[in-house]
């Protein structure tokens, strides 16, 4: 019997995703592409960036790491690395139109945005403080959820999680989690989708609480299909969603793509733990 839960959740999740595409290219031609074509350059560049981290990945995952087949999932196929190096071709014109429309966003709203996409760069300061200091907590937090709530991987998880534990699984492992994830969720849930509702909501207190409340539900959403019962994967996320949201309000993207990084680097530990104490 299919699960009525995982399907509506999916659904929802498509919808978001189109919507924010299409808005993405109304917004674009009616005042991003002016307002920032002076980061036209860097943006391009940073999208290639994303394209080829991309591209690497779909590579690494047809001829670099072996993944179990189940569930009628392979990764390892040639219809597998086409379909990835299909999306990746498609992330430098979906990078392009978040990060410009984001930075729109956040100059018209006042926000931090991109400091490597401003007009006119200022000077620029880590607050490493503000980066790591949600860390501690997000990962106790899925460690005690987690351990309280012993999740059931999915067929989708177990295909996508590498057999052996040699040095290239831990490799693609950081490279998917730490890298490729960080920068480019970051960029499309905080830099686009926060600064979509803010130029919708303003900047009021009230605003900005439903802003990153709204943008970490579906940030939270985007990642069912992990484990079978959906609530415990969407409740762990949720405070993710919530502090990047806050840090990115405070400092920016480059700041949130670095403390949600950090978090998907030291909670891969807390997976491997807790696996061997359900063992």
């Amino acid at each position: 019997m299919p699960d009525i839960s995982f399907i509506l959740l999916l659904l929802l999740n498509g919808l978001i995703t189109i919507a924010f595409l299409v808005l993405a290219v109304i917004y674009f031609f009616i005042e991003g592409r002016e307002s920032t074509r002076k980061a036209a350059k860097k943006t391009l560049f940073i999208s290639l960036l994303v394209f080829g981290l991309n591209f690497v990945n779909a590579l690494m995952i047809r001829y670099w790491v072996e993944f179990p087949k189940t569930g009628g999932y392979d990764l390892n196929s040639n219809s597998s690395l086409a379909t990835n190096l299909f999306t990746a071709g498609i992330s430098i014109i979906t990078t392009i139109l978040y990060l410009r429309n984001g930075q729109s966003f956040s100059e018209r709203n006042k926000m931090p945005g991109s400091i490597l996409l401003e007009a006119h760069p200022k000077p620029f300061k880590w607050n490493l403080k503000l980066i790591f200091l949600p860390i501690p907590f997000l990962v106790i937090w899925t460690f005690l959820w987690f351990a309280i709530f012993t999740p059931e991987p999915t067929d989708l998880a177990i295909a996508s999680t590498p057999e052996a534990n040699s040095l290239r699984a831990y490799i693609y492992t950081f490279f998917t989690a730490s890298v490729i994830a960080p920068l480019s969720e970051e960029i499309l849930y905080r830099h686009f989708a926060i600064g979509l509702l803010g130029r919708w909501f303003g900047r009021s207190k009230p605003a900005i609480m439903l802003n990153i409340g709204i943008t970490s539900l579906i940030f939270a959403i985007a990642h069912i299909g992990v484990v079978t019962s959906d609530w415990i994967k969407i409740i762990q996320i949720l405070p993710a969603g919530i502090l990047f949201g806050w840090i990115y309000y405070k400092k920016g993207l480059e700041h949130s793509v670095l403390s949600h990084s950090m978090f998907n680097t030291l909670v891969i530990p807390v997976a491997v733990l807790l696996e061997k104490i359900a063992v």
